[in-house]
């Protein structure tokens, strides 16, 4: 608390917000840049725009060196992300306003956050499509609330909407390279062509290596946590008449992982201890997080690899009175990860998985294109999702551990033969979900408008298990559907206080889609999520542009939570307990947020961004967590919410000579403590440490500065600056080592860039 003071009170100091509204004067021509985004599926102004949104554009994206999403979301208020290192260090759960999903299992596809890029829902399909390798991005919006009527298919708790940069007229081209800590090496390049008046390309290439900041000091298994990355992406834009704009897009990615970012904690987690009992955990000479954030003992030949492919197709005709817009899109992700399940220098239990998914959708919209009073969108979509993962728990050659200091052994697994089967399954689902929507603005008069939308939504999903072992003893197959269908309505009063000041009155209702759980042969659906938010909000523009304040306070009522848990086969028998996705809970949310720019004076903008979020459980008395504990988790917090969620940022541009330009950036980071999953908020209750089930506060500071002359730009940078200790969430699985966790070191990085054209 003490750093959180001083870096907020550091940070104030160079914001006397109500000096700059006094000094400004009416011949003053210094204003912030207006952003423009997309959140109502139209280019509106931020400030127009009824809704909470946090929006990053090029050159802020360009200088904060954001390449995942994880860069940008630590400057939404309100917006959290917890990552176990699994599937590689792009491994996340995004949480908005407290929404998110809860304790999921592995795999799982529906997700609680809507993530679009181009207009293409893309966070439906596993495989690092919630995290994707960002280059050439022309804005990014976060939207907090549900999103139902414009952005559907899951937007629960919000959205997040990334634009990428379009073929345009204009001869470009541009080479970068880049090399950080963990020799870490970046080279990519983007190229502009107008091939003739009405058809222009683009392509951008990027190839990315890293050694990784995890080691592995047994020559049995893979070396480090390294990766290589390579991401392709060519868009092509066609106006084959006036009204006529086309445009196609198709993306590459290919990566190739070695070990999971993560080190040990030193404390089992209920899981093993369930399975192995009481004892101690074993650190193998290297010592546990936070004395060592960098080593492991692995036997194991690990690996995460990925390939992802995103078709997007647009087509916008411009009628007389409204445009119609199609879009169309393919996604196609294979995922294959091994690890050693032990976590130990032994050869005791290995795990592979493999995944694959094909998403396709078609959307077609309508909207008016006129300055009338009444202003209307409606379309429909639909979209099918298959998903089939193969998973292969199996035992190695060494069954027990033996302690070389005490001689102690340990018994990982009874007397079983290399290979043994512990569990194998082959798990296989399909989404079907189609979906029509409208909405519509009236503006009363000048100042006071109406907005009244929804969307209707039916969703069929059909999950099936096939040649399950366990314990080399087949498992019946199994085989469940679901149809579930939903109406979410949204309403919303703006009113236009003066023209620098915009209010808004909001309520909508999110949904996320049911499904059926079949493990274990058990046959079991689970309900639909649905959550009310009902929000207030101004935006206002301050010191004669100069100064923009938004805010928010809202209040959301979330129902029929989906959890992973454990469902008692047998009502009141606890050893029919079998691990399944349950409605658990109801849950409240609420809260504000604010973000605060200021350019101060010419070249130099602060910025501030604050959240403070209350999310606790309503009535759930009887969650049975790992190991068979059954707990009250009534009134207890949300795994994955923060309650306090802050940044700053201070940037000064300056003209050096006629030539030469020059910036400085600093970036400050402050969440406050969150627990991962259900275990970890359940840990007072269970007389659990609080280390690692509940992840710290944390401070982080950024520092970065560059000089472009002509067109070659150098950019050197430092994150985590002061080398802070922290981790978001846990890898809460089997492992004699303890829970999971990713680490986080100091990193400097330098990149040079050259651009050639406009």
């Amino acid at each position: 608390m003490k750093k959180l003071l001083l870096s907020a009170t550091a940070l104030c100091a160079v914001m006397p917000f109500h000096a700059f509204a006094q000094s400004a004067t009416g011949g003053d021509k210094l204003v912030l840049e207006e952003i423009i985004v997309t959140s109502q599926r139209r280019e509106q102004s931020l400030q127009e725009v009824p809704i909470s949104v946090s929006a990053f554009s090029a050159e802020t994206l360009e200088k904060s060196n954001v390449t995942e999403a994880k860069n940008y979301l630590q400057f939404a208020p309100n917006v959290a992300f917890t990552e176990d290192g699994q599937t590689g260090s792009r491994s996340i759960s995004i949480s908005i306003r407290g929404v998110s999903n809860v304790n999921l299992a592995e795999g799982t596809t529906t997700s609680s956050i809507g993530y679009y890029i181009d207009d293409l829902s893309v966070g439906s399909v596993s495989g690092g499509t919630i995290n994707p390798e960002l280059q050439d991005i022309e804005r990014i919006e976060v939207l907090r609330g549900p999103q139902g009527t414009y952005f559907g298919r899951n937007a629960l708790g919000g959205a997040l909407n990334i634009s990428t940069k379009k073929p345009d007229n204009k001869l470009y081209a541009e080479a970068n390279a880049s090399y950080a800590s963990f020799n870490t090496w970046t080279i990519g390049a983007v190229v502009n062509l107008p091939v003739s008046e009405k058809f222009f390309l683009r392509g951008v290439a990027e190839h990315r290596e890293t050694d990784g900041f995890v080691k592995n000091v047994n020559p049995k298994g893979t070396p480090d946590s390294g990766s290589k990355d390579n991401t392709f992406r060519l868009a092509a834009r066609a106006l084959p008449t006036d009204n006529l704009t086309v445009d196609l897009s198709a993306s590459y990615t290919k990566s190739r992982g070695g070990m999971d970012n993560t080190v040990p904690s030193g404390v089992l987690s209920l899981d093993t201890q369930s399975i192995v009992g009481d004892i101690a955990p074993i650190g193998q000479g290297l010592g546990f997080f936070p004395q060592n954030q960098s080593r492991v003992n692995h036997d194991a030949i690990e690996y995460n690899n990925n390939n992802l492919m995103i078709l997007n197709g647009r087509i916008t005709y411009a009628a007389d009175g409204f445009d119609i817009k199609s879009i169309t899109g393919y996604i196609r992700s294979r995922t294959e990860r091994r690890f050693d399940q032990d976590n130990i220098g032994v050869d005791a239990i290995i795990r592979h998985n493999n995944w694959k998914a094909n998403s396709f959708s078609q959307e077609l919209r309508l909207q008016s294109n006129t300055e009338n009073a009444f202003k209307w969108t409606f379309g429909g979509i639909f979209a099918r999702d298959k998903f089939d993962m193969y998973n292969n728990i199996f035992a190695g050659a060494q069954g027990s551990y033996t302690n070389p200091v005490t001689g102690q052994v340990t018994g990982i697994l009874p007397p079983i033969p290399a290979g043994f089967r512990i569990n194998e399954n082959n798990y296989y689902q399909t989404v079907r979900s189609m979906g029509v929507f409208a909405e519509g603005t009236y503006n009363i008069t000048d100042k006071l408008s109406v907005i009244l939308g929804g969307r209707y939504t039916e969703d069929k999903i059909e999950n099936s298990t096939v040649g399950v072992v366990a314990f080399e003893s087949p498992v019946p197959d199994a085989a469940g559907t679901g149809k579930f269908h939903n109406f979410s309505p949204r309403a919303v009063i703006r009113y236009e206080v003066t023209p620098d000041l915009n209010t808004y009155i909001s309520a909508s209702r999110g949904y996320k889609t049911g499904g059926v759980n079949i493990n274990n042969g058990i046959v079991k659906p689970f309900r639909p999520e649905t959550l009310w938010n009902y929000e207030a909000g101004f935006k206002t523009s301050l010191a004669d542009g100069r100064v923009r304040f938004n805010g928010s306070v809202f209040y959301s009522d979330w129902k029929d939570l989906q959890v992973q848990t454990n469902y008692l086969a047998v009502p009141g028998d606890i050893s029919s307990a079998v691990m399944a996705t349950l409605n658990a809970a109801k849950a409240t949310n609420k809260g504000f947020e604010v973000d605060i720019q200021a350019l101060v004076v010419e070249g130099l903008q602060v910025g501030f961004g604050a959240g403070y979020l209350q999310s606790k459980f309503g009535s759930f008395p009887d969650a049975v967590l790992a190991g068979n504990n059954v707990v009250d988790l009534t009134g207890r917090r949300l795994p994955k919410t923060p309650k306090w969620s802050l940044n700053g940022v201070v940037d000064y541009s300056k003209s050096l000579s006629d030539t030469l330009e020059g910036f400085v950036r600093a970036e400050w980071v402050y969440r406050s403590s969150i627990s991962g999953n259900l275990e970890a908020a359940a840990a007072p209750i269970l007389g659990l440490p609080s280390f690692p089930y509940i992840a710290p506060a944390y401070n982080v500071v950024n520092l970065r500065a560059g000089v472009t002359m002509d067109a070659v730009s150098l950019t050197g940078y430092v994150e985590n600056l002061f080398k802070e200790t922290y981790f978001n969430g846990t890898a809460d699985q089997f492992g004699l080592a303890g829970i999971r966790l990713q680490p986080h070191p100091r990193i400097w990085g330098l990149k040079a860039t050259y651009k050639f054209g406009s």
